[in-house]
């Protein structure tokens, strides 16, 4: 692998390399090139020997000059007058059977058919390690995926609430897509049993349950962020998705909390979020997850926040956080 003026340079013969490539974070774009000598008449040979393996009707010439001494215009008009010459196709700017793409540099020229898109994002390491919360569901695994993109390589936390909810089976195997897309990175799932404090809530405050249990999920959170040394949670939250996700609610959630939370689907829908899940990779995964058996018919939609930091206190909620974080298992997702 090489780096020149702004391209990166993967030398194979691999033909399943541009796939892999475009899911590295940070790449844009991905393209198969052949290289040629920047004399015109090489392009222009390069480019009729690829145009008669494809008998197009028509075709294009997208040229573009990166450092080259010859303007990209006329780099078009002559290569693209020798392709039809040769093919007798027809030049066709706007929607052309096949694109010939030409970019010219000073020792060389690069000439390629086929873009493959990449994700984009920041290259993965750029930035701190994050915790993301996952839960088994469509939108947590893609909270995940859109904070790695931002370069940030993820440890999962699992709160397991078994048996009001099984997603274990789910999580593992999201958790194990998501490893695909760490480059090599190892990635670790830390998983706690959470059941007893459900009960304790559920059985005390119905309507208060998912805030309460949240505020419980944000302080076990917290510390196993310091454990694993990240620097950040991530959740699925999506604004008014479900009922209990109102600003009122999450102000309650998370008021006082000593971690930075990142929300980075807050203001996406769902079909925004379940396309981003499909070309991750864990949607079909995901519609398997079991909703939590404990969550109240009528939720709390505007808790607010003075009654809910009284009963915080009143159960012990840190206390206990601190009590079921350090029973964490730590398991390690090969890849």
């Amino acid at each position: 692998m090489t780096c020149e003026g702004g391209r990166i340079y993967v030398h194979t013969s691999d033909e399943r390399a541009p796939s892999t490539i475009s899911k590295v974070f940070g790449v844009v774009s991905v393209s198969p090139a052949y290289s040629v000598s920047p004399r015109m008449a090489d392009i222009s040979k390069l480019a009729v020997d690829i145009a008669m393996m494809r008998s197009p009707g028509s075709f294009a010439i997208r040229a573009r000059r990166a450092g080259g001494e010859m303007p990209s215009g006329r780099i078009a008009v002559e290569v693209g007058a020798a392709v039809q010459r040769a093919t007798g196709a027809d030049v066709d700017l706007d929607n052309p059977d096949l694109e010939i793409f030409i970019e010219a540099r000073p020792d060389r020229a690069l000439v390629f058919t086929e873009i493959v898109r990449g994700v984009g994002g920041l290259p993965l390491g750029s930035q701190s390690r994050m915790l993301a919360l996952i839960s088994g569901g469509i939108d947590s695994p893609v909270a995940a995926w859109l904070i790695m993109r931002r370069g940030c390589p993820v440890a999962l936390l699992h709160l397991d609430v078994s048996p009001y909810a099984d997603s274990i089976e789910q999580v593992v195997r999201q958790a194990e897509v998501l490893q695909s897309w760490m480059s090599g990175r190892r990635l670790d799932l830390a998983i706690v049993r959470n059941a007893r404090a459900i009960e304790m809530i559920s059985s005390r405050y119905p309507r208060e349950t998912c805030v309460l249990c949240r505020r419980l999920m944000y302080h076990i959170s917290t510390l196993v962020m310091k454990r694993l040394r990240a620097k950040g949670i991530v959740t699925g939250y999506s604004l008014g998705q479900v009922a209990s996700q109102t600003p009122e609610n999450i102000m309650a959630e998370q008021v006082g909390i000593e971690a930075p939370v990142y929300h980075p689907l807050i203001a996406m829908d769902k079909t925004e979020i379940i396309e981003l899940a499909r070309r991750i990779g864990t949607y079909d995964i995901s519609i398997g997850s079991q909703q939590c058996r404990a969550a109240p018919k009528k939720p709390v939609t505007r808790a607010r926040l003075e009654e809910i930091l009284r009963i915080e206190g009143e159960l012990g909620l840190r206390d206990l956080a601190m009590e079921l974080a350090d029973g964490v298992e730590i398991v390690r997702i090969r890849r």
